[in-house]
């Protein structure tokens, strides 16, 4: 009896020790992932165990693992001043990756612009990685920018705005540069101007402690858009989706509804994105149409078309959208991943409109900054819009375009020679990589013309990205017309 009656007092104890230790555990590893996200210099590392799904697959984490070592173990030594005089004479070649890591870690660069690479699902995320490479590779610091601490990953999180600002923050540091897949621009072009131009400097100065706002060497942004032919995009998307094994970074696709139109918050992914979207006509691209851009009758006819095909056919009740997408038949697994690519608003998707959206955002900032008072701070917004499939058709020219452009202040410092021989180990590079990437699907599938055409003349994919596909094309056509090969 005696001990029976201590037992309770002596559970409690236990209990109340143990709740003790695991708040203590929790605070520890809270203060660990904090810590790693204000210092974390490094990129996304599998472990071996997890190498799967493939070559193309293993190939993708290889390039990712190679990348790693370019990154600089402290991030603020990508301002640390070089004492090396001869940093700009160290030979480098697209691949060897030494040269490149030296550079980026200990070299300052006398670039004096951000260098900012966006992409999108199906429009060049693995682009992205190669480009940042190549630059690296070949015009190491002082010549060209240096990689930020971050690398090949995402400046922030892909898709997310907040409520007060409604554009993603990146924070550009001026003779660097970084990547962003898929962000959230909505805010309007004057703000997102400032975000571009001038947070950067106010992040830098904070973390330096300086009460100097204003960089002298800040020469402004370039921003590389990299877009892509809304069928092609399309058609892609369901070749790349509709095949076993699942890549890794694609397992979403069996968790998300394609069909679903809200942010996780349960925002309208619409209310976002159709307020650019749904004008007559675009004084930044010189664009007129018949009708807006896609009005929200369009956006609620195709996520009324996905609906109709989601969890509704015979054995396909509970399935997930890859199951759908491996047992429907072509045109109707194609008109449901290009619904999740079109209005899909949770993590994954919606970047066909998302891409459409920042094309016009981007191009009306540039023009704010070159008709108004930001262009008396000496600072510029150049915006040079890309498409990936003149990538893998012309990998050569796209790619001294994209130096051209990268390097069109800096003639002194980078001949047309440089840039040429560049271009042509990254179109070797580039060939070679293709025969054995499964992220490459562009060729590899005979039904491709044939799906396109199809939505081109589906009566309710048809209209909207037929317009699209002007505006696309428009985008690049200015940008072909400001650098000339």
């Amino acid at each position: 009896m005696h001990y029976s009656a201590k037992r309770p007092v002596v559970v409690i104890a236990l209990l109340l020790v143990l709740t003790a230790i695991s708040v203590y555990v929790s605070i520890i590893n809270r203060s660990h992932l904090d810590e790693e996200k204000e210092t974390s210099t490094i990129m996304l590392r599998l472990p071996n165990a997890e190498n799967v799904h493939g070559n193309g697959h293993q190939h993708h984490i290889n390039h990712r693992r190679r990348l790693n070592n370019l990154l600089p173990s402290d991030p603020a030594s990508v301002y640390t001043k070089n004492t090396n005089a001869n940093a700009n004479t160290q030979n480098s070649s697209y691949g060897n990756t030494d040269n490149a890591a030296a550079a980026a870690a200990h070299a300052s660069s006398s670039y004096n612009f951000a260098v900012l690479i966006i992409s999108y699902h199906k429009t060049g995320h693995d682009l992205q990685e190669d480009l940042v490479k190549l630059l690296i590779d070949e015009f190491p610091t002082p010549i060209g920018p240096n990689v930020t601490a971050k690398g090949v990953k995402s400046l922030v999180r892909r898709r997310m705005h907040t409520p007060v600002h409604l554009c993603s923050r990146l924070y550009l540091q001026p003779g660097t540069v970084a990547v962003q897949h898929a962000p959230d621009l909505f805010c309007n072009a004057e703000k997102l101007a400032k975000i571009l131009l001038e947070e950067g400097d106010h992040r830098k100065n904070k973390d330096s402690n300086s009460n100097n706002i204003q960089n002298n060497k800040d020469l402004g942004v370039k921003i590389v858009h990299l877009v892509r032919n809304p069928f092609s995009m399309a058609v892609s998307n369901y070749h790349y989706h509709a095949k076993k094994p699942i890549p890794r970074p694609e397992m979403w696709i069996t968790r998300q509804n394609p069909c679903q139109v809200t942010y996780p918050n349960g925002e309208l992914f619409a209310d976002y994105v159709l307020p650019s979207l749904s004008k007559r006509s675009y004084e930044a691209l010189n664009i007129n149409y018949d009708s807006r851009l896609i009005l929200r009758s369009e956006f609620e006819a195709i996520a009324n078309d996905c609906e109709s095909l989601y969890q509704t056919r015979k054995g396909l009740e509970t399935a997930n959208q890859f199951e759908h997408l491996m047992n429907l038949d072509a045109p109707d697994g194609l008109r449901l991943a290009t619904a999740e690519l079109t209005i899909q608003g949770d993590d994954n998707g919606g970047d066909m409109l998302r891409m459409s959206n920042n094309i016009l955002k981007l191009k009306q900032a540039e023009k704010i900054v070159q008709n108004s008072w930001m262009g008396g701070r000496n600072k510029e917004f150049q915006v040079y819009t890309l498409s990936l499939d003149e990538f893998i058709s012309e990998p050569k020219n796209s790619a001294l375009e994209f130096l051209n452009f990268v390097f069109d202040h800096n003639e002194a410092d980078v001949s047309m020679e440089q840039k040429e021989s560049a271009a042509m180990k990254y179109s070797q590079t580039y060939l070679n990589k293709k025969e054995g990437s499964r992220h490459i699907t562009d060729g590899k599938a005979s039904d491709k013309e044939q799906l396109a055409e199809y939505l081109r003349h589906d009566a309710v994919f048809g209209p909207p990205m037929k317009k699209i596909e002007m505006l696309v094309e428009t985008a690049l056509a200015e940008s072909r017309n400001t650098v000339m090969l």
